[in-house]
């Protein structure tokens, strides 16, 4: 749990206000988030989330709200913002952004089901035919362009040479031209909200951003897909086919999302070396980098035909051999 930011009941009790949602009856901090602090708040008139930012910018989080109140409109399953009658969209709480957003009733699972993995294809498909709104950002917030902030840095680990030798890796491999669209950028697994086998939302848009269509289709693999072994073809096939019912990918994209796979293992990696060594140290966190490296590199080693049979128009048990 992130806890950087502290809301006690008072002030959760005026931010209700100032939101217009009514007398708080329940009040309590919630688990999860690298950036930011939510609260579980409930009041006569609902349930709901009420997040701090904590190194996002007014900005950033407006940009935020107003993404997910277009994807609402739109027919997306994601979190439902609840916007003041006075003020903002978003409000300021000791120069902190506040967001208010509708809970979302469900859970989280690490294991999906074939039907949850075929509604998560088709939702990421309508999701990608959505035009990206000028204000999202145009590349991934911790893509490539961002590696040098580890590989240029003077720290004496592993990892740097690591990803210096990735970096070239993604470099020889990404094709300069290939579609680009509207992208989540962060599908994992905690990042769904199910009840039963029903994909009831996609939360965390944080990193949404107008980048290689593809990328999103690796990170949801990455993410999603995976087992004890690395990735889990028979679920990356149920994903993909139901992707494709829905979208035309073009034949660089089939042809390259293995590389995207790599890609998004190694961007993941990135984020949480750079977390937790550079940005907010946490020595008790200074490995969580590993099973996206380690993942990396398994994947890297895969057969190409693992990745091309994903798209075959019939079922085909796929085997890694390495």
């Amino acid at each position: 749990m992130a806890l950087h930011a502290r809301l006690d009941r008072s002030a959760a009790e005026g931010l209700a206000r100032r939101f217009g949602i009514g007398d708080i009856t329940a009040f309590s901090v919630m688990d999860g988030g690298h950036e930011n602090t939510s609260y579980y708040v409930e009041t006569s008139s609902g349930q709901y989330v009420l997040t701090l930012s904590d190194q996002k910018s007014l900005k950033h989080v407006t940009n935020l709200a107003n993404l997910l109140l277009y994807l609402t409109d739109r027919g997306i399953r994601t979190s439902r913002v609840v916007v003041p009658p006075k003020e903002p969209i978003v409000v300021l709480h000791d120069e902190k952004p506040v967001m208010l957003k509708r809970y979302v009733e469900g859970h989280v699972t690490t294991d999906l089901t074939g039907n949850l993995l075929v509604q998560l294809g088709e939702e990421m498909a309508r999701l990608h035919e959505i035009p990206a709104p000028s204000y999202v950002p145009q590349s991934f917030p911790y893509g490539r362009s961002h590696f040098p902030e580890v590989t240029n840095s003077n720290l004496g680990h592993v990892f740097v040479d690591w990803l210096s030798e990735k970096s070239s890796y993604l470099q020889k491999r990404i094709p300069k031209h290939l579609p680009m669209a509207l992208i989540h950028g962060d599908v994992f697994f905690d990042n769904m909200i199910v009840q039963r086998d029903q994909l009831v939302a996609i939360i965390d848009f944080e990193e949404a951003c107008h980048y290689y269509r593809s990328f999103d289709l690796g990170m949801v693999i990455v993410g999603a897909c995976r087992d004890r072994k690395g990735i889990s073809f028979e679920k990356a096939g149920q994903f993909i086919r139901a992707y494709k019912k829905e979208a035309t990918l073009q034949s660089i994209e089939r042809e390259t999302l293995k590389i995207f796979a790599v890609y998004a293992a190694v961007a993941t990696s990135f984020w949480r070396f750079r977390q937790y060594h550079l940005r907010r140290p946490e020595p008790r966190c200074y490995d969580k980098h590993v099973e996206m490296q380690n993942l990396a590199d398994t994947i890297a080693e895969y057969p190409d035909s693992c990745f091309t049979q994903l798209f075959a128009e019939k079922t085909t048990t796929v085997t890694s051999r390495r």
